[in-house]
């Protein structure tokens, strides 16, 4: 499986941008794993068939902006990896979780 490797930057609410990549992600491949760091950014890794690579990055291209994407053009149903980062400009990186006192 080759892999591919994008950067991408967002200003707007990074819960927001969260969902709608999680939608335009869920329409062309998967997404099979992420991780957050604090509110900075997170990370995510998306299996996908190469065929479906440059429709997803114009889709994606609309709400973040992703940085040394080549288009494939590509007819091919092999199964490729995407690993993406992507940063939240507005972050402070000072995430807190508030967690309900449970009485007991």
């Amino acid at each position: 499986m080759k892999q591919l490797f994008w950067t991408a930057y967002s200003n707007a609410e990074r819960h927001l941008v969260i969902t709608s990549i999680k939608d335009i992600v869920n329409q062309f491949g998967d997404m099979v794993d992420y991780k957050f760091f604090s509110d900075i950014s997170i990370n995510m890794t998306i299996e996908i068939e190469e065929y479906k690579i440059d429709a997803m990055f114009q889709a994606l291209s609309k709400i973040v902006t992703i940085d040394g994407f080549e288009p494939i053009d590509s007819h091919a149903k092999t199964e490729r990896t995407i690993y993406m980062n992507v940063t939240f400009t507005k972050a402070t990186g000072n995430l807190k979780i508030e967690v309900p006192e449970v009485p007991g």
